[in-house]
């Protein structure tokens, strides 16, 4: 003991004589508490003042300590220990214990009867601007759907159309070819003019 407080005092003369910087005293401070602490065990003496036994256990250990009031509430903190839902089919049965034992501050058996609720769906920004998304996809491809759809029918329907100027024109070519008078060949002549103007505008359609 007289050789612990020695020590002690030897710090803080050293403190006072070398000019020591502030964590260096704390150091040397700390290592005299932590001596003292030791020699009072070896003496026998557990009495120790609370703050240095709480700073021994935090140096020893290097976990939080806890104050009395945070200790006493997890201590009697109310706990399931149990669910049991196959004893009463459609019901669940928790067990709830405190301090290790039935709890006697409320119900240590609560039995709830299982319901089933329908709620409506609660969707965040970023879902909703997907769905707005899929939607307006949904539509443009509707959309290509029936342009295609069109261009398809267009198409076939020019074929027709050129299909039939064809066989009208090689009709008009054999009756102007046949025909006697010059007067006759010109006008099967002009309506054989008039179905290739008709084709080409079809042709530039198309492409």
């Amino acid at each position: 003991m007289r050789k612990t407080a020695a020590t002690i005092i030897a710090a803080a003369l050293a403190l006072a004589a070398n000019g020591l910087t502030v964590e260096e005293a704390r150091a040397n401070l700390h290592a005299a508490r932590v001596a003292y602490t030791n020699a009072l065990a070896e003496a026998g003496i557990t009495n120790t003042p609370r703050r240095t036994r709480r700073a021994t256990n935090s140096s020893a250990t290097g976990a939080t300590v806890l104050t009395k009031s945070q200790q006493a509430y997890f201590q009697n903190r109310r706990i399931c220990v149990g669910r049991d839902t196959e004893t009463l089919p459609g019901y669940v049965i928790t067990t709830w214990h405190r301090n290790g034992k039935p709890d006697t501050k409320g119900p240590a058996v609560v039995t709830n009867r299982i319901q089933k609720i329908v709620g409506a769906e609660q969707k965040n920004p970023i879902q909703e601007l997907a769905e707005r998304m899929r939607q307006r996809a949904e539509q443009w491809q509707a959309a290509a759907e029936t342009w295609q759809a069109a261009a398809t029918n267009n198409a076939a329907r020019v074929e027709r159309v050129t299909a039939a100027l064809d066989d009208r024109r090689a009709e008009y070519v054999q009756k102007r070819d046949a025909a006697a008078l010059p007067t006759t060949k010109a006008i099967y002549q002009a309506f054989i003019d008039a179905i290739d103007r008709i084709k080409e505008k079809l042709d530039e359609g198309g492409n």
